[in-house]
C-alpha cells in the first residue's frame, strides 16, 4: 500500500493552513535561500551530512518554468539527496507543480496526473491564496507549500516520497478511542519485531503517560524527544543508535518533558525512514493527520463495543486516511464480534485478541497466546509484504 499517494475524496492537502489572500513574495535564488546541509548539530551524529554515504532514492518530477522557484525545489530536492527530473516519461517519486502551472490545468500534463505519483503544489508567497485551494483539491495534490516558510516541510516531504522500497518498514498504531490500549499493542508489536531487525518504537501521545513508564523503563539513559529539535534527514542512524534499548527495541519518549508536536513527529519519521527494519509508531489521535504521510501501516486498536465503534467512525472522519492504509485491531470481549467491529467501520480486520492478564508489562512480559501472539502473526504478515 502507498500511504503518500491518495486523491482528493481521501485526503485535503496540507499547509501551514489557508489564509488571507497575499501577493506572491519575490523569491531570491542566492545560496542563502537554497535548504542548507551543514555539519549536524543532532547529538551523535557523525560526519558531514554532505560527506555521508548516499541512500538509492527516487527522483523528483518538476512540472513548470524555468525561475527561482525551480532552483529553490531543486535545491530542496539535492537536500533530500534527490534531484530534479523533466522528462514525463520516466518514473518520479513525486511530482511538484508551481501554482501558476496548477491554474493553467497542470494535472493534465504528462506525469503529473494524480494516481502516477503524489503531487505537490509550491508557490512564491506568504500564504496560500484562497481560491488555490479549490484547484488542489481537484489535482488530487497532497500538499499546498508557500515558499520559502514551508522550507521544513517541503524537505521532509521529498525525503520521504523519494524513499525507494528498501527503508524500514512504518506501522502506526493509535486508538480508536480512549483507554483502547493501543500503546499496550505498540510495545507488543514492537516486541514482535525483534525477531525480524531493528526496532523503534516511539511514544507519539505527548498526553500519555508514556512508554517508557508503560514498559518499565523510566530513566534509562539515552536521546529523547527534546533532543530531535536540530534532527535532519540524514541522522536516522545516529538517532536509533542514540536512544535507550529495551530489551533489543529503541525506544524515543518524552519523559518529564514536553512530548513530541505536529512538527517533531515528520522530521523524526522521515529521518528513520530509509534505514532497514521497523518503526512502530504509539499515535496521539491529534497526531494522525501529520504521520499518514509516512506511514505504511495504521492500525487503529479498539474494543468490541458500540461505544468504542463510534468513537473510531468519529475519528475516522476526522483523519481521512488513504483509502487501504487502515486497518482494525479488535479486543474481544465488548458485546460484539471482530468481524462486526470491521463492518461497522469498513475497514479491514488485520487482528483480534483477548486481554491478556492484570500485570503483565508489554514488551517485557511475552505470552504465548493473546496480545503477543496476535502481534506475532500480524507482524509476520506485514513483513512478506514491501513497504510501500
Amino acid at each position: 500500500m502507498t500511504s503518500t499517494i491518495s486523491s482528493a475524496a481521501d485526503r485535503s492537502p496540507s499547509s501551514a493552513g489557508p489564509g488571507r489572500t497575499s501577493a506572491p513574495a519575490s523569491l531570491d535564488p542566492s545560496p542563502a535561500r537554497a535548504p542548507r546541509r551543514p555539519r549536524s548539530r543532532f547529538p551523535g551524529a557523525g560526519q558531514d551530512r554532505a560527506e555521508s554515504p548516499g541512500r538509492p532514492r527516487q527522483s523528483v518530477r518538476w512540472v513548470g518554468p524555468e525561475g527561482p522557484l525551480r532552483e529553490l525545489v531543486a535545491d530542496h530536492a539535492t537536500a533530500a539527496g534527490s534531484w530534479l527530473l523533466e522528462e514525463p516519461h520516466e518514473t518520479a517519486g513525486c511530482t511538484v507543480v508551481p501554482a501558476d502551472v496548477l491554474r493553467d490545468g497542470a494535472p493534465r500534463c504528462p506525469g503529473a496526473a494524480p494516481g502516477r505519483a503524489p503531487l505537490i503544489v509550491v508557490l512564491a508567497a506568504e500564504e496560500v491564496p484562497a481560491e488555490l485551494w479549490p484547484l488542489a483539491l481537484e489535482a488530487g495534490a497532497l500538499a499546498v507549500l508557500p515558499l520559502p516558510s514551508a522550507s521544513e516541510e517541503l524537505l521532509s516531504r521529498l525525503a520521504e516520497l523519494t524513499r525507494t522500497r528498501s527503508g524500514a518498514r512504518l506501522i502506526g498504531v493509535t486508538g480508536g478511542c480512549g483507554g483502547a490500549g493501543a500503546s499496550s499493542f505498540a510495545a507488543r508489536l514492537a516486541g514482535a519485531a525483534r525477531r525480524h531487525g531493528p526496532v523503534v518504537l516511539l511514544d507519539s501521545d505527548p498526553l500519555g503517560g508514556g512508554l517508557d513508564l508503560l514498559v518499565e523503563a523510566s530513566g534509562a539513559p539515552g536521546l529523547d524527544w527534546s533532543q530531535t529539535a536540530s534532527l535532519g534527514v540524514d541522522d536516522g542512524e545516529a538517532l536509533r543508535s542514540g536512544l535507550p534499548r529495551i530489551d533489543e527495541v529503541h525506544l524515543l519518549v518524552a519523559g518529564d518533558r514536553p512530548g513530541p508536536d505536529q512538527e517533531d513527529l515528520p522530521r523524526v519519521l522521515a529521518a528513520l525512514c530509509p534505514l532497514d527494519g521497523t518503526v512502530v509508531v504509539d499515535l496521539a489521535a491529534a497526531l494522525v493527520p501529520c504521520a499518514v504521510p509516512h506511514l505504511d501501516e495504521l492500525l487503529l486498536v479498539l474494543p468490541a463495543s458500540d461505544h468504542a465503534v463510534r468513537s473510531a467512525a468519529r475519528r475516522l472522519r476526522e483523519w481521512s486516511p488513504p483509502a487501504g492504509l487502515t486497518r482494525a485491531v479488535v479486543r474481544r470481549g465488548g458485546g460484539l464480534s471482530a468481524a462486526d467491529v470491521a463492518e461497522d467501520l469498513g475497514l479491514p480486520l488485520a487482528v483480534s485478541f483477548r486481554d491478556s492478564p492484570r500485570g503483565a508489562v508489554p514488551l517485557l512480559d511475552i505470552r504465548r497466546r493473546g496480545a503477543d501472539r496476535a502481534a506475532r502473526e500480524l507482524l509476520a504478515e506485514l513483513l512478506m509484504q514491501e513497504p510501500s
